[in-house]
């Protein structure tokens, strides 16, 4: 009888093993032939700004593909912040943005919901309390076919020109670059979606989620092409006489060619993103016959920065400045593998009192040493949408703190997750979720590899419990 119980034993052990790998096989090509179908046809993008980038407008920050509490973009870099769904192309400072520099439609579509009259004040003045509910400030959502949308967020007050149920042409204008909403610098947030699954433009529907995994970008060869990724870059830069703020550099303040020779001090700042841990800050300062006026290397930086900026500087002698121009040189030094190099370099000029430049080199244009790597007619404005035509947009960092008498370096937190965010985070995950395989994603939902492990577990539990007896 123990021979017969051993041999049915092992008759069942054999017969549940070969179930449940059947249920696993089936489950997987199930979700793969699903996951295939739910693909959907690719949107074209184009670019979502009229302006010359990078020259005028650039990429701040990119979709965080991190899932945990970090950050990382699409090239498993830090230029995103956590639970940032979308890009932002932004302008140096507010001079630049009331310029007016539009934002358009980065494909064909129907207008689906507008907002406009928040102020272009961000919460800069205020905090993000102030603007709960309406995070992405002055915005538009267009609709577009097979289940795409794109989002416009933070334009600037009274420049939307479209009207819902509008249809609109690719490049066709929007509105314009603005600080409304749940923001700190001049921007256009851009959203991509279809349904509800925010997708990075830079790597496609079908990336798996995880930075370096790049899929079929959205964006056009050409948007790609002429939007590099830039690991470091400059946002602001130039001579003073007293030390910068980060509210006066965002106001466009400080970025003098000419002061007067009786100016109480004589400074050079910058203002870049995406400084590293470990970088250190180098400034010269020539004096008109080129010798050195000031040089100074800052100590190494503690953590990544999305706004860093320094500055160095010498107040007046007793004696007054010499009278001419002054070329300031900037380094931005990374430790790479043991070794020094330069990240970033850039040079400014800067003419003191009345009389004539004298010969000096050309100032150049910023040197980023990291190669850059490509990751790939006006209307009635409209009324205020419903919060339902115009989502939220989760984009935004907290204030940075100004500069200290030396030098400033500002490294803002993530941007604390909005309410909703919160609900989405707490709430318990609901059945049909959790039994729901992901869209685009490979292999068995998890319930189903779930099952198959707690019913191997059980089978060899049971085994075990027969064969002793």
């Amino acid at each position: 009888m123990f021979r017969s119980m051993q041999f049915r034993t092992r008759e069942m052990s054999r017969f549940l093993s070969a179930a449940l790998l059947s249920a696993v096989l089936v489950g997987w090509a199930h979700s793969d032939v699903d996951a295939q179908q739910a693909v959907p046809p690719p949107i074209v993008l184009g670019s979502p700004v009229a302006c010359s980038v990078p020259e005028i407008c650039w990429a701040q920050n990119y979709f965080d593909h991190d899932p945990g509490p970090g950050a990382e973009d699409h090239t498993c870099g830090r230029r995103a912040y956590q639970r940032h769904f979308g890009i932002d192309f932004r302008v140096a400072n507010l001079d630049v943005m009331r310029e007016g520099i539009s934002v358009i439609a980065a494909a064909d579509g129907v207008v689906a919901g507008t907002r406009d009259g928040m102020d272009d004040v961000g919460i800069l003045e205020t905090d993000a309390n102030s603007v709960r509910g309406r995070e992405c400030g002055n915005g538009v959502v267009l609709r577009h076919d097979n289940g795409w949308t794109t989002q416009y967020c933070h334009l600037r007050k009274d420049s939307i020109v479209v009207v819902k149920g509008q249809t609109i042409k690719k490049g066709e204008p929007l509105g314009e670059i603005g600080l409304s909403g749940l923001t700190q610098f001049p921007h256009v947030h851009f959203e991509v979606r279809n349904g509800k699954k925010r997708v990075d433009p830079f790597v496609g529907f079908e990336a798996t989620g995880k930075c370096g995994t790049a899929g079929a970008p959205l964006f056009e060869p050409a948007f790609l092409e002429k939007t590099p990724y830039v690991e470091t870059g400059l946002l602001n830069a130039g001579f003073t006489d007293r030390p910068p703020k980060g509210i006066e550099v965002l106001e466009g303040e400080h970025a003098n060619d000419a002061l007067p020779a009786d100016a109480g001090a004589l400074i050079f700042w910058v203002e870049l993103f995406g400084t590293h841990p470990g970088d250190r800050d180098r400034f010269t300062i020539f004096a008109p016959d080129g010798s050195v006026f000031t040089t100074q290397t800052r100590s190494a930086q503690e953590g990544y920065s999305a706004r860093h900026l320094a500055f160095v500087g010498r107040r007046r002698p007793a004696t007054g400045f010499e009278i001419g121009t002054y070329r300031g040189v900037f380094e931005l030094l990374r430790e790479e593998v043991g070794e020094t190099k330069i990240a970033f370099r850039l040079e400014r000029t800067l003419q003191l009192g009345d009389q004539p430049a004298m010969a000096s080199p050309p100032a150049s244009t910023p040197t980023p040493a990291v190669t850059p790597t490509s990751p790939g007619t006006p209307v009635t404005p409209a009324t205020p949408p419903s919060a339902s035509e115009l989502p939220p947009a989760n984009d935004a960092t907290t204030p940075q703190t100004p500069a200290a008498p030396e030098v400033a370096q500002a490294t803002p937190e993530p941007a604390a997750p909005t309410l909703a965010e919160r609900a989405e985070e707490l709430l318990p995950v609901t059945l049909p979720a959790a039994l729901r395989t992901p869209r685009g994603a490979k292999g068995p939902p998890p319930w189903l590899i779930a099952a198959a492990l707690i019913g191997v577990i059980l089978s060899m539990a049971g085994i075990a419990f027969i064969t002793r007896r």
